[in-house]
């Protein structure tokens, strides 16, 4: 075909231009990738941090009631849902830690440790110790790292918690670090420790509740809310401002990806335009020879047939390369929720930008094409 041979000898025989073109798609496809991957990447760790150090559903006490007495009862009606992973009964309060002449005030989360471990994986986010030894150990306390340098705690030291009138005494055996605040007053207590500290008897603050499906907790809290005289809230009541702020920030990340698409296109129409245009002269010598209008488009339709593909691959390559880079910087964790920002590469993204590109690409050579071949061959040859 007449037209497929002068695509394919144009991009053989200038190399320059096939450079501009490639790198203009290819930067194009990067750039919108990577930034759809950067709001996508903190949303993702901002649900995540939110999930994952929480539960994600919570049954408070009855309206007129400060504590939940029947809560046996409250978790094996909480059983009875598909979705529930785990439940475990706990009893949240302050307290005051004291060691040597060191005070902090503390957050005390007594439970049981096997119902808590499956709850929100307590083992896996301890720097030393057992997690698992506050059921056979009653005055014992897992500590938050942070709490623990306050104190100048070490591993087996002994020190005392104090609320009101009541005070126990109680052994460091493990020290936890979840990565978020409350590393700064968390104490886990055996929930008999924390009764006992507490001194309303065999009762607890709360139920606590970990799903299969997370997006199933305003249903099931709804269902209990209904069914039971207990307050049960989903994660996503306990967090509406966080959630409020990712629609918020949804928002400004479509006007964002707009203006990057505008900007992408321009340069890559600018490239189109300002290569083709330099071309004008050969346009002319080939409808002088005998070349029709539809002949010059093709060429171009079928150069950017050539390109395209490549340049969207390209691009896919250095999104790839600037995630890994991204990655590897380090971000306050107490400002982020994590260590290092992260990247989502979603294939899909990826397709979408790329189809929108090679469009881009397509028509901004189409139409210096056209307007060339519009041109009398006289006047397009005449011109430098």
């Amino acid at each position: 075909m007449f037209e497929w041979t002068v695509a394919r000898r144009h991009i053989l025989g200038n190399p320059r231009m096939v450079l501009f073109t490639v790198l203009s798609v290819a930067l194009a496809v990067a750039v919108i990738v990577v930034l759809i991957g950067l709001t996508d990447g903190f949303r993702e760790n901002l649900i995540d941090n939110t999930v994952e150090n929480n539960p994600h559903l919570t049954i408070d006490p009855k309206e007129d009631e400060d504590y939940i007495r029947l809560y046996r009862t409250l978790s094996n009606t909480v059983f009875q849902y598909p979705e529930v992973e785990a439940v475990s009964p706990r009893l949240v309060g302050k307290a005051a830690a004291k060691y040597k002449d060191n005070v902090e005030g503390v957050l005390f989360i007594g439970a049981d440790p096997l119902q808590e471990d499956r709850l929100l994986r307590v083992q896996d986010d301890l720097v030393w110790g057992d997690y698992y030894d506050l059921r056979f150990k009653k005055y014992a306390a897992v500590v938050g790292s942070d709490l623990a340098e306050d104190l100048e705690l070490k591993r087996d030291d002994d020190f005392r918690l104090v609320r009101q009138n009541v005070s126990i005494q109680v052994k460091a055996i493990g020290i936890i670090d979840t990565g978020t605040g409350l590393d700064q007053s968390l104490v886990y207590l055996p929930l008999e420790t924390a009764q006992d500290l507490l001194g309303e008897g065999n009762v607890v603050s709360e139920v606590a509740v970990r799903l299969s499906d997370i997006y199933a907790a305003p249903e099931i809290a709804a269902d209990l809310n209904m069914k039971t005289s207990y307050k049960a809230e989903s994660w996503q009541d306990l967090n509406r401002d966080i959630l409020e702020q990712l629609e918020t920030q949804g928002v400004y990340s479509y006007i964002f990806y707009l203006l990057i698409f505008i900007i992408s296109g321009f340069g890559i129409a600018n490239t189109m335009i300002m290569i083709i245009s330099r071309r004008t002269k050969e346009i002319g010598i080939m409808m002088a020879m005998g070349s029709s209008r539809l002949s010059i488009m093709k060429i171009f339709v079928f150069e950017s047939a050539i390109l395209g593909p490549p340049s969207a691959l390209l691009g896919g390559g250095l999104a790839c390369i600037a995630s890994r880079l991204i990655g590897s910087i380090e971000v306050p964790e107490e400002v982020y929720g994590t260590s290092s920002m992260s990247v989502i590469l979603d294939l899909e993204t990826f397709i979408y930008v790329s189809i929108f590109a090679l469009v881009v690409n397509f028509l901004a050579g189409i139409y210096p094409a056209y307007k060339a071949s519009r041109l009398d061959p006289v006047e397009a040859i005449a011109t430098e």
